[in-house]
């Protein structure tokens, strides 16, 4: 019996350098690996074929596009659109102190570690 996969479908990203010379489109996070002949872009050109980065991942395909191409990589995907990256990690005072009490225990532990090698060689040196 095979069990049923999720059925991923790709998100699209247009790519380019800071002076507009390169472009590419990058359909990421797909599970199907013809799942990017339903876009026109992918459909009427010699992308690379879709791959997997390891063996349950999900597959990726990259179309570099001409200087001279104005379409987009998908339907709502916008070149002026900034990406603002947020902090996910908040900084919480408890998290810190649980840090810091982890790093106590850690320098006693290694403290005591210490101190039982000293007195067994103590011990061996005075036989």
């Amino acid at each position: 019996m095979v069990k049923s996969r999720d059925d991923y479908e790709p998100s699209y990203y247009e790519l380019g350098d800071v002076n507009r010379t390169i472009k590419a489109c990058l359909a990421t996070g797909f599970s199907r690996s013809n799942a990017t002949l339903e876009n026109k872009l992918f459909k009427n050109s010699n992308s690379s074929r879709a791959v997997r980065a390891s063996g349950d991942s999900l597959h990726s395909e990259v179309l570099l596009l001409s200087g001279n191409h104005t379409g987009k990589c998908e339907i709502g995907t916008y070149e002026n659109e900034s990406v603002v990256c947020v902090e996910t990690l908040d900084k919480d005072v408890t998290v810190n102190t649980v840090s810091l009490l982890v790093v106590a225990l850690r320098l006693l532990f290694i403290k005591t570690v210490v101190f039982n090698v000293l007195m067994t060689l103590r011990l061996w040196l005075r036989h």
